[in-house]
């Protein structure tokens, strides 16, 4: 039988062909939706990138900030948050109607690459179809797993973990998680390199429209997110939760975890899927 400490080092190992194969398969579509239109330019900031790194710009050290988007790059991301998440009402970290029959509580780490590709991917088609209509809302509760990864002490990934999942709760104290939480996907950087240091996170806060930045920065430090992020944590333990996301679905009829089998199949929920889960539990 193997050790705790193998069974982890193949749960990891196992995580990681999960998010590279996830993202090797999201990245084709992200890039039609996001860059499609400005394919020219992008090859010209490559080209520019790669005289800077030569000059001395590329042996940056870990943890320096990741490039946030600009221009007419960062006007179609936040034209997809925009329309995707337009009159759906926000609490905290819920998405759609609190009296909606249905449940989606979303277990998700800002930094993992699978949970990237599920929210920029399928979960469109889902708010469309399910939470728009008001049948289902959905819940985001955090679980560590990329950020504590094994390139940093327990210390440190805590510490960022908390710091940057923080952010985004500050965000749903004026009814903006999902925008912060969306942003921060679009625009993810590498598991594990410290990227979302606070000029990062700020830098986030500034595009998401109409955030107060003042309120932003002192809700950060409030005990009752802290408490809630802590929660979040001690349930998805308990529950021996696998990975991210971890996609709970609960109604009348009782409650289904819907992705589990499919994570080790290197993949996530599709919209029928989802949708069949919703039948089954209403």
């Amino acid at each position: 039988m193997a050790s705790r400490k193998e069974q982890k080092e193949q749960a990891r190992a196992a995580r990681i062909a999960q998010e590279q194969a996830a993202a090797s398969s999201a990245q084709r579509t992200r890039r039609l939706q996001i860059l499609g239109g400005v394919i020219a330019i992008a090859v010209i900031v490559i080209v520019v990138a790669i005289v800077l790194s030569s000059s001395g710009n590329g042996n940056r050290p870990k943890g320096t900030t990741t490039t946030l988007a600009k221009g007419s790059t960062l006007h179609q991301i936040l034209g997809a948050v925009n329309t995707e998440l337009a009159g759906i009402p926000q609490s905290g970290t819920t998405l759609g109607n609190p009296k909606a029959p249905v449940t989606m509580q979303y277990y998700g780490d800002l930094e993992c690459p699978i949970c990237q590709a599920f929210t920029l991917d399928v979960f469109p088609t889902f708010v469309q179809q399910e939470v728009k209509t008001g049948h289902v809302k959905v819940v985001y509760r955090s679980m560590c797993t990329a950020t504590c990864g094994p390139e940093h002490s327990n210390a440190v990934n805590q510490a960022q973990f908390n710091s940057q999942q923080l952010a985004a709760y500050s965000a749903g104290q004026q009814g903006k998680f999902w925008q912060y939480a969306e942003l921060f996907y679009h625009q993810q950087g590498k598991e594990g390199t410290l990227y979302p240091n606070q000029a990062y996170l700020t830098g986030l806060a500034k595009q998401v429209p109409g955030l107060n930045l003042a309120k932003w920065r002192a809700d950060r430090t409030l005990p009752a997110l802290k408490k809630q992020l802590a929660t979040d944590n001690s349930f998805a333990l308990k529950a021996a939760l696998t990975g991210t996301p971890t996609l709970i679905m609960s109604g009348k009829k009782g409650t289904e975890i819907v992705n589990g089998t499919y994570l080790n199949t290197y993949a996530f929920p599709g919209p029928s899927q989802l949708a069949k889960a919703v039948t089954q539990v209403s």
